[in-house]
């Protein structure tokens, strides 16, 4: 069974084994313990951690009355976002495709960031190096899945992609009236205390503008981004940069009700679609069973939150209370980071344990 001090040196091993790359970042708050390993002050990309956020502000205009879970997107979205976007036979996308369906992924419409097999975007994983200076804008990202098949009819298929979020983003910009980029300023950061959040890929009009930012290296493959504009692909499907401090912040206010109300935190982390075997997606937040990765596995807690292609996790153990951010800072650090993850489970299982036994 992992100890904090084994969980220590297995980072340390793998410092020494990608000396290319930077420390991982690694915070654990849990009742009784705290761990911290790298630079973990400093803010990094959260890649699709960023989803939650964006689900939950959804989730809070659908609190508010500003739209409905089943609102279809032509309800509440200009012509101009909708049209030309992939139908499967029979489909209206404006009026069959609602919001729920994006928030869950089942709205039938096609990735852009990683596009069906045979198919190709300017906007994707294999070509956003390419032309890394590059500003997208949510419009243009809709536009680079126009000639893309769909995936099937909404409701359907879960498949996991951008897309859907970028069309939330612009679902919380026509309701309110405001950017999508205040808009979490204002009813997520300063809500939850986020004081050093921001969404500067998002912001940033030139490569200048990135010039200054204050944020960890990270690689897509072979490329080091975090100085690229083309970054601002992200958008709503997760364009945030943020220390593991305020994404314990941001946790502690959703599941603290601060942000949401119970009953709607349960829907939207209810499990309706696996991803892969041990990930499972409800509507924008992630539940991880780890007995799906390995049967040994099985009976450890399954926490609650988001992952991001740079291999960032941000999750909550809501019967333990304890919160595990990580940052391994690349793509192809993904199964490293859930080996850590898997190590910390176990201490916070072994943890809970003992305090039950001690009289």
């Amino acid at each position: 069974m992992p100890t904090v001090q084994s969980l220590h040196a297995s980072l340390e091993r793998v410092v020494r084994r990608q000396p290319g790359l930077p420390p991982p970042q690694v915070v654990v708050r849990a009742p009784g313990w705290d761990f911290e390993f790298g630079d973990v002050d400093r803010p990094f990309h959260a890649a699709s951690v960023g989803k939650v956020m964006t689900a939950t502000l959804i989730a809070m205009l659908i609190e508010g009355g500003q739209v409905d879970a089943d609102t279809p997107i032509g309800r509440v979205l200009p012509g101009e976002d909708i049209a030309g976007l992939p139908a499967a036979p029979g489909t209206d996308t404006a009026r069959d495709v609602t919001v729920e369906h994006l928030l869950t992924h089942t709205s039938g419409l096609p990735d852009y960031f990683e596009p069906p097999r045979g198919s190709s975007t300017a906007a994707s994983t294999a070509s956003v190096a390419q032309d890394p200076q590059r500003r997208w804008t949510p419009h243009e990202l809709l536009a680079e899945v126009r000639h893309l098949p769909p995936v099937g009819r909404p409701g359907e298929t879960f498949s996991y992609g951008d897309t859907a979020y970028v069309l939330l983003g612009r679902i919380a910009e026509e309701v309110t009236g405001e950017a999508f980029s205040a808009l979490l300023a204002s009813r997520i950061y300063e809500r939850a205390g986020m004081t050093r959040s921001s969404t500067p890929y998002g912001d940033a009009r030139t490569p200048e503008g990135l010039a200054d930012l204050d944020v960890q290296p990270f690689w897509i493959g072979p490329h080091e981004l975090s100085r690229a504009l083309a970054v601002s692909l992200d958008w709503a499907g997760g364009g945030i940069v943020a220390p593991a401090e305020d994404l314990i912040r941001f946790q502690e206010a959703l599941h603290g009700e601060q942000l949401v109300s119970r009953s709607t935190l349960v829907w939207m982390a209810r499990r309706r679609h696996r991803m892969r075997p041990g990930i499972h997606y409800g509507a924008g937040l992630v539940t991880v069973r780890f007995g799906g990765f390995f049967p040994l596995l099985r009976g450890l807690p399954e926490p609650i939150g988001g992952l991001g292609s740079f291999a960032t996790h941000m999750f909550y153990y809501p019967q333990h209370r304890a919160h595990v951010v990580l940052n391994f800072h690349a793509d192809k650090r993904m199964q490293g980071s859930f080996q850590t993850h898997i190590r910390i489970a176990q201490i916070i299982a072994k943890q809970s344990s003992d305090r039950v036994r001690t009289p």
